[in-house]
């Protein structure tokens, strides 16, 4: 999604004569943030003392915490929102000055069309979430679920065709609860003529709907690749993240899926060391693993989101076990 919105920050900055161009030589940074995940924070910090240094001029934007964005501006590092972003009438205008130049708040910004960046054409159909994961920051920085008319979703693809893309990954934090019907958009998709693939992430497996399961099944161009996050194989560590299901509910729906396609190849994301989890619980994540044989994994050693719900217990595994935990996994799933 950071990717899709760069594209769309791109095509701003273009219009008003800026140009790609490398770290050293650029008058403006803009950086696209994630507050996900601390490392990604930290990242930004080792990158602003260095650009503030070199004197650059510096604009922050994205998926930023409340809690981030103070600790930025107390560095002098400005925050716009992506829709105020792309509003920003003239980008190039300096500190004091650039405030004054923020337009109306665009809340469809999805309408500026981006610079297709690759291969790939990343077509948002939703952004926000609505599931409020204790663990996730989501919610607070994308905010809450907002679906992209079809219409307008196929138009973008139609616009993908003809700049060459052969690849289509339909974006959100929940693709499934498109508010429109997530089945009926891969139907309508599936049926573009062409010869094409299309994917999408991320999926919640709380809304994975036995309809969508028979959809899924059915589709022609998709490439029976799925993104499915587990985050644990423990109930008591899923309900604590608020993931609303169980592990047996996952399996269910692995087997439901590689029984019509046993060719799928299944990712995953696993967050280790969640408050209060044992290694007995975390056994329970390796035993599920071990049981579906994912294809990829993208795991996280635990950190607290500042005004999430888990960020109020107790961050009680020690880092060196987090640690423990995440080689085991990465060395059963990923190499």
């Amino acid at each position: 999604m950071n990717v899709s919105d760069s594209e769309r920050i791109a095509t701003i900055l273009e219009k008003q004569g800026y140009c790609p161009n490398d770290e050293k030589d650029a008058d403006l940074i803009i950086v696209n943030a994630c507050s996900v995940r601390q490392k990604a924070v930290d990242r930004i910090w080792g990158g602003i003392k260095k650009w503030q240094a070199a004197q650059k001029e510096i604009i922050l934007t994205g998926c930023v915490l409340p809690a981030d964005r103070q600790k930025f501006a107390q560095k002098g590092i400005r925050f716009f929102s992506i829709e105020d972003l792309l509003n920003l009438k003239n980008i190039s205008q300096k500190r004091s000055d650039i405030l004054q130049n923020v337009g109306t708040s665009n809340k469809d910004y999805f309408k500026i069309l981006p610079i297709r960046q690759g291969d790939i054409a990343y077509v948002p159909i939703m952004t926000g979430c609505d599931n409020f994961c204790s663990y996730c920051a989501v919610p607070y920085t994308r905010g809450r679920e907002k679906s992209r008319p079809l219409s307008n979703i196929i138009s973008d693809i139609k616009r993908a065709f003809k700049n060459g893309s052969k690849n289509i990954l339909l974006l959100g934090q929940n693709v499934n609860s498109y508010q429109y019907g997530f089945a009926k958009l891969l139907k309508t998709i599936d049926n573009l003529p062409g010869d094409f693939k299309f994917n999408f992430i991320s999926s919640n497996p709380h809304d994975m709907t036995d309809d969508l399961v028979k959809t899924l099944v059915q589709l022609k161009k998709w490439p029976h690749e799925l993104h499915l996050p587990l985050q644990s194989g423990d109930d008591n560590i899923l309900k604590k993240m608020n993931r609303k299901y169980t592990a047996k509910r996952y399996l269910k729906l692995v087997t439901s899926l590689k029984s019509p396609v046993p060719d799928i190849k299944l990712t995953t994301d696993i967050i280790v060391g969640f408050p209060g989890e044992t290694k007995k619980q975390f056994e329970n994540t390796v035993k599920i693993c071990k049981k579906i044989k994912f294809a990829k994994a993208y795991i996280a050693q635990y950190s607290p989101r500042p005004g999430t719900a888990a960020a109020k217990l107790k961050d009680d595994v020690p880092a060196v076990e987090k640690k423990r935990r995440w080689q085991v996994l990465e060395k059963l799933i990923n190499s």
